[in-house]
């Protein structure tokens, strides 16, 4: 990292831009209602089924558009506004919302309507989510954009705390179906912040050839790249089996805890409150040990985490321990975003960010449903276990082919500022236009 980035660079660096401070508040109030939504889901599935099964088929519904679309999403970020892509798919994520909470409020939901509207929604998030990291990145100098991105993950897991806590209490006294509806209420508040901002022009590069071949170069880009491809391996690690333990939750609050929602809440939001801290600490880990020290050091300890969860037998205990897996897990993806986004140029920015989101969330449907499987043949407990030593085996064995990662104290953020040029290649041509 350069003498100048650190100097000017800081957690809240990036709030000295009004257009990123509009952006921010309309996203907190989204997320907020996402994570209510999450919650509230995770309990009904649960209640209409008791199964953990099923748990992972409607979180599979939900992340399998990400697996198929997310390369084909980032070519399309790139030749369109990002700006405009998000404005249809966070009014159809609104309508998807209020569709599941007048199912639920005239008790006629089913569990296959649950799986539908969780497919719908995976495929406007495989859509939305390299926009919206990608927009990040376009309203912010290049020296605020780990500020930006930190910030940006405040927002999500500060979020992870107020969504579950907010729908803790509605769950007790509304119900399931007042989460949802707010969750809808909640999408006015990023149309309309998207519709204030005034994102300025940038040069974007319109190709003259075929997105196909667009998508195979990105690829082979992202896989040929000595950082970039160890990185989306352990995001991938962390994204299949992290995140999927995450969505047994419901089932391990009830087996495990014997406390089905207030054990439930509690563990979501202290796994939400360690990832908050762990966007603040960021800085700090970065500056210490560098950034894929970082991402090397997390991936491990995340392994170990779900391991100490898996043996955890109170609810306080497993807060506690929810808390670190929160804090780990969130510090190896935000430093894998950071250092993906100051390596890549910007010719590549939207299609590696796209196989970033495919990395961190387009495997998750798979290992969701594994897990589920898993655990109704070998128990709750027995599949967490067994899921953070696989975790842990494969991180090691990522970080021992690619030794560089955690060798080098830094790598990519001395790299010459390259973000905002326009980089000519042979069938390209410039375009500055505002997204």
């Amino acid at each position: 990292m350069t003498a100048r980035t650190k100097h000017s660079t800081g957690t809240f660096s990036a709030l000295r831009n009004l257009d990123f401070r509009i952006y921010f508040a309309g996203q907190l109030a989204s997320t907020s209602g996402i994570w209510m939504q999450s919650i509230a889901q995770g309990w009904l599935v649960y209640q209409l089924t008791h199964s953990a099964l099923w748990l992972g088929i409607v979180a599979c519904a939900t992340g399998l558009p990400l697996l198929l679309l997310s390369p084909i999403a980032g070519v399309l970020v790139e030749r369109v506004s990002r700006r405009h892509v998000m404005l249809v798919t966070q009014a159809i994520q609104m309508i998807l919302a209020f569709i599941l909470a007048a199912l639920t409020v005239t008790n006629t939901v089913q569990i296959w309507q649950i799986v539908v509207l969780a497919l719908l929604l995976g495929i406007t998030n495989a859509v939305d989510s390299p926009a919206r990291i990608a927009l990040t990145a376009d309203l912010v100098e290049r020296e605020q954009l780990p500020s930006g991105i930190a910030l940006s993950s405040i927002l999500i897991n500060g979020s992870r705390v107020i969504g579950p806590a907010v729908a803790g209490l509605v769950l007790t006294t509304l119900g399931p179906s007042w989460c949802f509806f707010l969750n809808g209420l909640s999408f006015l508040a990023v149309i309309a912040s998207l519709l204030a901002i005034n994102v300025k022009p940038v040069q974007r590069l319109v190709a003259a050839e075929s997105p196909s071949r667009q998508l195979r170069e990105g690829l082979h880009y992202a896989l040929t790249h000595a950082l970039i491809l160890p990185l989306l391996l352990l995001t991938a690690t962390a994204g299949l089996l992290g995140i999927g333990v995450l969505t047994l939750t419901p089932a391990y609050a009830a087996v495990m805890l014997h406390s089905p929602t207030n054990g439930y809440v509690l563990i979501n939001a202290a796994n939400g409150l360690g990832a908050v801290l762990a966007a603040f600490l960021m800085g700090l880990f970065a500056r210490r040990i560098g950034l894929a020290r970082t991402v090397a050091l997390m991936a491990l300890l995340t392994a170990v985490s779900m391991g100490l969860l898996a043996s955890a037998a109170t609810v306080a205990t497993a807060s506690s321990i929810s808390f670190v897996f929160g804090l780990t897990l969130i510090t190896q993806f935000v430093g894998a975003s950071t250092l993906i986004q100051l390596e890549v140029p910007s010719a590549f920015r939207g299609r590696v960010l796209a196989l970033y989101s495919l990395s961190f969330a387009g495997l998750t449907p798979f290992g969701s449903l594994g897990l589920g499987l898993i655990a109704a043949l070998i128990g709750i407990g027995a599949t967490i276990l067994l899921t953070a030593i696989v975790s842990g085996l494969a991180s090691l064995v990522i970080l021992l082919r690619w030794p560089a990662l955690w060798q080098a104290r830094e790598k990519a953020t001395e790299k010459v500022d390259t973000s905002r040029e326009t980089e000519r290649k042979p069938g390209w041509t410039t375009d500055t236009q505002r997204v």
